[in-house]
């Protein structure tokens, strides 16, 4: 009986050492101000969308390239917020960083899409098991759409008399 517990035992404390060590790997984003409250109190990967408090950034699934006001990629925050309230924090407040709403669609996730002249965010909200949600952004930059000239109209015959 005691050389069953002993692996069982051993096998208990080295998922708990994971479980904690896996916890504590992602680092915590500065909550991003509106630009009317001031600029954030340290380094800032994304500074064009804003970011609930004591988000965490998902470095192992994120890849954020280019400036934090110009970054194109995913970027998966973590966040203490039920879905139901990472969705209207982002409806709230993506217009003060100049994004417009163009979708929204709810059910099991959270899908919207926002615009800026430059460039598309589409952002999905899933609930997380143990509270709070994972919001996942994908930046892309706009295709900018040109008007496009009318078709020359072929010259019409005369017309006989």
């Amino acid at each position: 009986m005691k050389s069953m517990i002993r692996p069982f035992l051993f096998a208990v404390v080295i998922l708990a050492a994971g479980f904690v060590s896996g916890c504590s790997g992602n680092p915590t984003v500065a909550s991003t101000p509106t630009p009317i409250t001031g600029q954030p109190s340290k380094y800032q990967p994304l500074t064009d969308i804003p970011i609930p408090s004591e988000s965490k950034l998902d470095t192992e699934n994120s890849v954020i390239l280019g400036d934090p006001q110009h970054w194109v990629g995913r970027a998966v925050l973590n966040v203490n917020l039920s879905m139901a309230d990472a969705s209207v924090f982002y409806q709230k407040q993506m217009p003060s960083f100049g994004w417009e709403l163009v979708t929204v669609a709810q059910g099991k996730t959270t899908n919207m899409t926002f615009t800026r002249p430059d460039r598309v965010a589409s952002m999905q909200i899933e609930p997380k098991t143990f509270g709070g949600s994972t919001v996942t952004i994908l930046m892309s930059p706009r295709e900018l759409k040109e008007v496009p000239n009318p078709a020359p109209q072929p010259e019409q015959a005369p017309q006989a008399k």
